[in-house]
């Protein structure tokens, strides 16, 4: 999909990847951009940026169906959605129920409220696209993060499925799963040592991480990889099951 003249949509869009990806986006000429995220500071990024800035809540069903509804009806549709609102939490049984909770609410539940708007609304114009931002996690694994490396194979899951069901409508879904990239959520995990293992393939820039998601997007590839070793682990995982186990457990510190 080319970016011109298109009606953008990101969730997660005050800070990180979201901010990165909406100014990447804003090279493209798009007709619209909309940022939505729980924070605020949303609205002042949004006037510097000269886009519209929403304030919600994306694991509030209601409110955000509403918004996006309400997005619609002002810019006419919703081409692309980035459904990138995500959080991340270290630990492993230790992790309170509530947590749980919290962790699939924003990584899974988010863009299944989504989908149920945008699904039959791409549907009906027989294009869209939609990107979820998964994580490597998803894809991999994440040791001492369980509760955020489930999550995030059941983001996975769910993109799969989306471009399988929804593929033959014209509507397009890519998974964008980088490692580690530099950003608030990465700065403030304080279990990650200086010689963590999951540090060896370097920490990506958002901007470089936005660039890559708009060279996926231009192809519309389903699996957007701004580390390019993470294909070659898939690869592995995929051929000996058991010894992609055992090596990823040397990671457990």
């Amino acid at each position: 999909m080319k970016l011109q003249d298109k009606n953008i949509v990101i969730t997660g869009g005050a800070n990180g990847i979201g901010l990165s990806l909406a100014k990447r986006f804003h090279h493209e000429s798009p007709k619209s951009i909309s940022l939505i995220d729980i924070n605020k500071s949303v609205n002042d990024v949004a006037t510097d940026l000269g886009v519209n800035g929403y304030i919600a809540d994306v694991t509030n069903q209601n409110q955000l169906q509403n918004l996006l509804n309400q997005i619609i009806n002002k810019e006419g549709s919703i081409d692309l959605f980035c459904s990138n609102a995500g959080i991340q939490q270290f630990g492993t049984l230790e992790t309170s129920t509530e947590d749980w909770q919290k962790n699939w609410d924003v990584n899974v539940m988010s863009h299944i409220y989504a989908a149920k708007v945008l699904i039959p609304h791409m549907q009906t114009r027989k294009s869209g696209y939609i990107l979820l931002t998964v994580s490597a996690a998803g894809l991999l694994n994440m040791p001492s993060a369980l509760s955020y490396a489930t999550t995030k194979h059941a983001a996975m899951g769910l993109a799969e499925n989306l471009s399988i069901m929804y593929g033959n409508d014209g509507i397009v879904v890519s998974a964008l799963c980088p490692q580690l990239v530099d950003t608030n959520m990465v700065r403030s995990a304080e279990s990650l040592a200086n010689d963590h293992p999951l540090l060896k393939d370097g920490i990506l820039s958002a901007e470089f991480v936005a660039e890559e998601t708009v060279k996926g997007i231009n192809s519309e590839n389903f699996l957007i990889l701004p580390h390019k070793e993470v294909a070659k682990y898939i690869q592995g995982k995929a051929f000996d099951y058991d010894a992609w186990i055992q090596a990823v457990r040397k990671m457990v510190p």
